[in-house]
């Protein structure tokens, strides 16, 4: 098979896909609808990245931990190829929700014993003195987190192998059709845009407008950040989270946020949205706000491809078609596939963690290789999962955030 593939999605899921392929010699025609790489959801000036541990290390937690530290490398190598990147590894402090979530925290660290450089609990002294503010609880400090620039992230990506990822961007793929063992894309008019015996679909919840992947239960979330002036040398110098986050100046200017709105295709800033992150604000460094005007403040809204049990969708698309109605027994192994078909999706506000061993792990399935997870978080992340028995009636049952 031609070493070849084409990646519909210039975001984080798409360029860092192109990038581990790329890193295994493959050609890749990158198609985008935007002018650049990272103007999608990717285009945020700032997110946030830290892993998410659980009490009882549950898939979620053991995935994002896996993903942070994946990420943590492919960033500290894009920097060390001089690739124009911009990300700060500031720390990040994830304050406590209240006494029982303090509780939960504290006992995460007392019984899981993580190194301190990975996590660590700081109490409310610690944690006011390290945000350079007085803060109402403690919570976990995570010294290798911090917050970096998506969009940069995406160019990084993309230069990383130069000519092999060849862009073609303000290029809407209307039609996908699959003849002779090669996909391929055309625009809305009939012209074809690119052949390959692969594809990666890695363009959020507008993957569902093709007939192979219209049963995937991803939806769009609204996202709206706030950007708040920052003088230069103010706190906080780390990103800090509660119910919500705040960054460091980037900039001039901090993010903080962000609203969360299924289904919601405003497009616009909206003032109440921003009243809304003023007031998780509040929550995360009481105080700080009390001078802004959310009808005065500018941010971004992006929107954000969610599946409905948080976890991202990697790996070969399964063929719906043949799943028959009532059918049951059937496992992911069982389960029948798109040729040459491949996701890369569902990152919801996690795509800074999530992105680069996503793509890492789709270039294993296609190109072969030992996957840097577990078996079974592998199928967790399967596209193919929602088509098993029970899920298929749970699907519809709502997102969580």
């Amino acid at each position: 098979m031609e070493r070849h593939a084409i990646v519909i999605g210039a975001g984080l899921a798409g360029s860092s896909a192109a990038e581990r392929l790329a890193a295994r010699g493959w050609r890749i025609s990158l198609i985008d609808r935007a002018t650049a790489p990272g103007e999608g959801a990717s285009g945020n000036r700032a997110g946030v990245l830290r892993p998410l541990p659980s009490l009882d290390d549950n898939r979620l937690a053991r995935l994002t931990r896996a993903a942070f530290e994946y990420a943590l490398s492919h960033l500290q190598a894009l920097t060390a190829a001089g690739l124009p990147l911009r990300w700060g590894q500031t720390g990040v402090l994830h304050l406590a929700r209240d006494e029982r979530h303090a509780s939960t925290q504290q006992r995460v660290v007392a019984e899981q014993s993580p190194a301190a450089g990975y996590l660590r609990w700081l109490d409310r002294t610690a944690a006011s003195e390290l945000a350079g503010w007085p803060v109402a609880s403690g919570g976990w400090w995570f010294a290798g987190g911090g917050w970096v620039d998506p969009a940069s992230l995406c160019r990084a990506n993309l230069a990383r192998h130069g000519a092999a990822v060849v862009p073609h961007y303000r290029r809407q793929v209307e039609r996908i059709d699959y003849e002779d063992g090669c996909w391929r894309c055309f625009t809305g008019s009939g012209e074809l845009i690119a052949t390959a015996p692969v594809m990666i679909l890695a363009n959020a919840s507008d993957a569902r407008r093709f007939a192979a992947t219209s049963h995937l239960p991803l939806r769009p979330a609204r996202g709206q950040v706030s950007h708040l002036p920052a003088v230069p040398g103010s706190p906080p110098a780390i990103v800090v989270c509660r119910l919500g986050y705040v960054t460091p100046a980037v900039d001039g200017l901090r993010c903080a946020g962000a609203s969360f709105a299924v289904d919601d295709d405003e497009a616009g800033l909206r003032a109440a949205d921003h009243a809304e992150n003023l007031a998780r604000l509040e929550l995360i460094l009481p105080g700080y706000g009390r001078h802004l005007d959310p009808a005065g403040l500018d941010g971004r809204v992006g929107f954000r491809p969610l599946s409905p049990d948080r976890l991202p969708m990697v790996g070969a698309v399964a063929d719906a078609s043949v799943i028959e109605p009532g059918s049951a027994g059937t496992s992911l192994g069982e389960l029948r596939r798109v040729p040459g078909l491949y996701l890369s999706n569902g990152f919801g506000a996690r795509g800074i963690v999530w992105s680069a061993l996503a793509g890492e792990l789709l270039a294993c399935l296609i190109d072969g290789g030992r996957p840097a997870i577990a078996a079974d978080l592998i199928d967790s992340v399967d596209p193919g999962r929602f088509l098993l028995p029970g899920r298929r009636q749970r699907r519809a049952a709502g997102v969580r955030r």
